[in-house]
């Protein structure tokens, strides 16, 4: 007699299509689940990297202080008309292991007058790594506006002050008591204020924080509208006080000047301001970014340039004391202008 088999009990071998059709589906729902969290964990990390270059970037320029007796100066001003100074990231390189940069840098600015002449080019293809946030991977490529040589930019600029967003004060001319200076309040430069920490031509004491470091920006994010790394600022005539001789090289911030390692807070550019609803004045599409429709209003000067970042939500700053913190971009304009002035007597102000 022949033995029967009971097919429903043989072991299987294999799954059906069906059954890896929803293998196959399930690992494609874990992952599209999963990848948002890497991707928030690795920003996250990137995020933290960059607070800690802007926290090594603040302890040189204390440890400038400390040697100086003052922060470093915002820029230098150069001897001739519109040549740019040398700026604070170049001054602070000593104190983070950069010293060989700035003799350099120094001495070639001593031959060319100008830290964008074309003998400073290849200094400034040359850059610290602290200088670059990791959210902003292209900066480490990216190409000054000014394509006639390779210059490098930088992710951080310090912060000038805030005094004409605040009191609507900016004459032409340098007046004690008022931070701010300007021939014009609209254009290409607008105004120039110095109440904040790291201002053209200048340096400026620790003790004249009357508002306290630990309330103070000194440094913070952008990446719009970045020049090359080592260049602080340039002056145009008219000047102050009024140049007698071609050969004087103007002393303090300018009526008229750009400058470009340090830049305003203003109540009317939030921090990662939207650049499609307006952009710089020089804006264009073929050498900035990012690429703006033509209704962009071409309003914002270059010494407004906001800060900003590629982290979501705000941007890092730091303190005249040293500390980071992460500004979110809803901050409201009254409590983000005080805390642009080292003097405006805006301590009691909080965060809402």
């Amino acid at each position: 007699m022949g033995v029967v088999t009971n097919r429903a009990f043989r072991p299987r071998t294999a799954f059906t299509l069906v059954e890896l059709l929803v293998v196959i589906a399930i690992i494609g729902i874990l992952v599209a689940l999963l990848l948002p969290a890497v991707q928030a964990a690795r920003e996250s990390a990137r995020r933290l990297s960059c607070g800690n270059n802007l926290k090594n970037i603040a302890l040189a320029c204390l440890n400038y202080e400390s040697a100086h007796g003052t922060l470093p100066p915002g820029s230098v001003n150069a001897a001739g008309e519109q040549q740019s100074g040398l700026g604070w990231p170049v001054w602070i390189l000593p104190f983070c292991e950069g010293s060989v940069v700035t003799e350099l840098a120094i001495n070639q600015f001593s031959k060319q007058g100008d830290a964008y002449a074309a003998g400073m080019d290849e200094l400034n293809r040359m850059i610290m790594p602290m200088y670059y946030c990791p959210s902003d991977p292209e900066m480490r490529y990216q190409r000054e506006k000014f394509l006639t040589a390779d210059r490098r930019q930088m992710s951080y600029a310090g912060v000038s002050g805030s005094y004409y967003s605040r009191t609507g004060q900016c004459p032409n001319q340098r007046k004690t008591g008022i931070y701010c200076v300007a021939n014009s309040l609209t254009g290409t430069f607008a105004n120039n204020n110095y109440d904040g920490l790291l201002i053209q031509d200048w340096t400026v004491k620790l003790k004249s924080a009357s508002d306290g470091t630990s309330n103070t920006l000194m440094l913070g994010e952008r990446w719009y509208g970045a020049r090359a790394w080592m260049a602080g600022a340039y002056w145009r005539r008219p000047t102050y006080p009024a140049l007698l001789s071609s050969t004087v090289t103007p002393e303090g911030p300018q009526p008229v000047a750009a400058n470009f390692s340090m830049k305003n807070i203003t109540a009317k550019l939030p921090i990662n301001h939207d650049f499609n609803v307006s952009c710089y004045v020089g804006h264009d599409n073929a050498t900035d970014r990012p690429p703006v429709p033509d209704t962009s209003a071409r309003t914002i000067s270059v010494n407004d340039l906001p800060f900003g970042s590629f982290h979501m939500g705000g941007a890092n700053f730091a303190y005249g004391d040293g500390s980071v913190a992460f500004l979110t971009e809803d901050i409201s304009s009254a409590v983000y202008t005080a805390k642009a002035s080292r003097n405006g007597g805006e301590v009691d102000v909080q965060v809402p």
